[in-house]
């Protein structure tokens, strides 16, 4: 017998995911953001109000709306199957599409701090994609979307390309050879859910994209930190790809 994530089916799941109830209608544009800080900030601001949450079993993320219900804004939780999980709920919730943005690690020299990267594949290290959509080495994404983001960031003065991203469900089994045979396989970033995430789509036929900046550098012989959670690039890409998503 193989590996079980080989044995991809379509059959109807026992389980299906229910709509998250709210304050009011589900936006059909979604942002999922993970920097918690970028999101509190346009609360306060008032660009952004809680509509709801999700179960405290997940995590009790809230959700947030624009003030004219355009694009819902949550934070689905780290790793493949957390993510992936919230992200079903928000589509039967009624969401069409959606723009993930977060951070990465760099694996390759190039990817600078605070550079900006449109996801246009990942290589699946994880497990939730290949529940989703048949095995293979690597997930690629939307070309017309990756461009239109890739456009729509430049066009907001964020300079921005696209590239492969290394999706793993492990961080703290990034060893030095798995890193140099990724970089090999033309990944420059590393990752936990873009993979997972675009998989979902595919399969619920939800139009998606990924907006990555780059965080901590894993290109040298220790790890560099680089003060990526504290980076003034997170609000300001919460905010130029909420735009994106509304279009």
């Amino acid at each position: 017998m193989g590996v079980p994530l080989e044995e991809f089916d379509e059959d109807e799941p026992v389980l299906r995911p229910s709509p998250l109830e709210v304050d009011g209608r589900f936006p059909e544009a979604a942002v999922m953001c993970f920097f918690p800080e970028a999101i509190a900030e346009l609360q306060r601001t008032g660009a952004l109000v809680r509509i709801g949450a999700f179960s405290a079993e997940l995590g009790g993320m809230s959700v947030f709306a624009t003030p004219d219900r355009s694009v819902a804004v949550f934070h689905p939780g780290v790793g493949g199957p957390l993510s992936a999980h919230c992200f079903e709920k928000a589509i039967a919730s009624g969401v069409t599409r959606a723009i993930a943005v977060g951070g990465a690690g760099a694996i390759a020299p190039g990817f600078e701090k605070d550079d900006v990267l449109v996801v246009s594949a990942a290589l699946r290290d994880e497990g939730a994609s290949f529940h989703y959509v048949p095995a293979s080495r690597v997930l690629r994404f939307d070309e017309t979307e990756v461009r239109r983001l890739v456009d729509g960031l430049g066009a907001a003065d964020i300079p921005a390309r696209a590239g492969v991203t290394w999706t793993t469900d492990a961080d703290y089994r990034e060893t030095r050879a798995r890193v140099a045979r990724r970089r090999a396989e033309g990944c420059v970033a590393v990752e936990m859910e873009a993979a997972s995430l675009a998989a979902v789509a595919q399969f619920r036929g939800v139009r998606y994209g990924h907006v990555l900046y780059s965080g901590d550098d894993l290109t040298g012989e220790t790890w560099a930190e680089r003060g990526w959670t504290t980076s003034g690039r997170r609000t300001t890409l919460l905010g130029t790809t909420m735009d994106l998503a509304a279009r």
